[in-house]
């Protein structure tokens, strides 16, 4: 359990960082701090309702799952198509080529990392 919590503590500092660095890549290109809160309001969700389903109340850990699951899609979605692939588009370049980067990191670091973590 103490594992549980030292490694939710860590995804909790780190995780809001890298939408952080998702704005200020996008910055150049005219995002606006509402995308920033809105992605890091999205990862404490994923976040904590992850550590509620897999170390307060196991018996729902589907529902809490869902929850979680649902936050991490929307971020997906929300940097893979929505608003901050927009604004990487129209920077283009050396901001679009950073905002890929980070997508990829997003989509395959974060879908893999709590398995790995399980062997």
């Amino acid at each position: 359990a103490c594992a549980q919590f030292i490694r939710y503590i860590d995804w909790v500092l780190t995780v809001p960082l890298m939408c952080v660095e998702f704005y200020l890549i996008l910055k150049v290109a005219g995002a606006k701090k509402s995308l920033m809160w809105r992605l890091i309001f999205l990862s404490v969700v994923m976040l904590v309702t992850g550590y509620i389903g897999e170390a307060i109340n196991p018996e729902n850990a589907q529902i809490w799952g869902l929850i979680s699951g649902i936050a991490y899609f929307v971020i997906v979605y929300d940097i893979w198509l929505g608003s901050a692939k927009k604004l990487a588009l129209e920077a283009g370049g050396a901001v679009l080529n950073a905002h890929k980067a980070l997508c990829w990191f997003v989509l395959v670091g974060w879908a893999i990392y709590p398995s790995l973590r399980a062997s």
